[in-house]
């Protein structure tokens, strides 16, 4: 091959991904326009150097991977994932809830597995990086299990708030409410021939009010899932393999909560969570993203009144930096 023909063939496959990065930026929100592209030796190089081409492998084209329709059919397997100690018991055999909960002054027992209510567990990354709002928080890591159903990242906040607002921290809400967490576990791996890392963990968890005596109600299967090269995209991908009986907190009016509901001044209903406390009126679904500011309603209402079923798969997709996020419903990403 000559010399010409190489770099012609460099610079037709510099542009063609370029134009690919540029078609997922503007269907994500992260620009408003497409640029035409120009070519020419001096935009070949730069584009090389900015996505890290070594040698002649940048006239390999780059093929973006995307989600696949549906639900996720992956059987969980925690033989091969590490399970997570999550607390003690007394001298009589019961279960101490990790944390006393609010308003408690001593802790809870239960009969069984330790569990824990009102805590955050450390999802362990591995140092995988993985981003949220612009900070790599799985370098770091810095990424939680919150037992009232959430993901959480650096600042873990009150354990006590059962339900959480926009500002109370970075946040993926996975069915948030007054729950506990009775067993939890972990693996860290790459994917499709070291293209992908994983963090995936695997949570069983109940309804603190009404599924005590029935732990390990519902599962979730979770991954968070980071591309190393090209656009290096981010998904969240979240698998209900058994749902538990109540939707969440949101300011819908027609859900019944434990403590149900309280009157303003003017005799308007105003939503509270189990401790009584006001809901955030602007938290539309427990299935939501807040970036510490604001909740993002990716998925409006739909899941306000009723949990997602049992086999559903919820899909976050997110930029390389973590800051601008989609979200679909059966749809999960197929690579294991």
């Amino acid at each position: 091959m000559y010399a010409s023909d190489l770099t012609h063939k460099k610079r037709a496959a510099a542009i063609y991904k370029n134009s690919q990065l540029q078609k997922e930026w503007f269907a994500t929100g992260g620009t408003i326009r497409i640029l035409g592209q120009k070519g020419g030796n001096d935009y070949s190089y730069i584009t090389q150097l900015e996505e890290g081409c070594i040698q002649d492998e940048c006239w390999k084209l780059y093929v973006p991977l995307n989600p696949q329709g549906g639900n996720s059919q992956e059987l969980v397997d925690l033989l091969s994932m590490t399970q997570v100690n999550l607390g003690a018991t007394d001298a009589s055999g019961n279960s101490i809830i990790y944390d006393a909960g609010y308003g408690q002054t001593t802790p809870h027992l239960i009969t069984g597995i330790p569990v824990i209510d009102d805590g955050s567990i450390k999802i362990p990354s591995g140092s995988q990086n993985f981003f949220f709002n612009g900070v790599d928080y799985g370098a770091a890591n810095n990424i939680y299990w919150n037992t009232n159903g959430a993901i959480t990242f650096g600042p873990i906040g009150d354990p006590h708030v059962v339900s959480l607002s926009a500002t109370s921290v970075p946040a993926v809400l996975i069915g948030n409410y007054d729950r506990l967490t009775s067993k939890f576990y972990y693996s860290n791996y790459n994917i499709n021939n070291n293209k992908f890392s994983v963090t995936k963990i695997v949570v069983m968890l109940s309804d603190y009010y009404t599924n005590t005596s029935g732990l390990n109600v519902a599962k979730y299967q979770i991954r968070l899932i980071k591309e190393f090269s090209g656009n290096q995209r981010q998904w969240i991908e979240v698998n209900v393999i058994s749902a538990p009986s109540s939707p969440g907190y949101s300011n819908n009016p027609t859900v019944t909560y434990v403590s149900g509901t309280q009157k303003d001044a003017a005799g308007n209903t105003i939503n509270q969570d189990s401790n009584g406390l006001p809901i955030d009126p602007t938290k539309n679904s427990p299935w939501d993203i807040t970036n510490g500011t604001r909740f993002l309603n990716l998925l409006g209402t739909q899941f306000s009144t009723a949990h997602p079923a049992t086999g559903t798969t919820i899909l976050y997709q997110g930029d390389k930096e973590g800051r601008v996020w989609t979200a679909s419903v059966s749809s999960f990403f197929n690579y294991y």
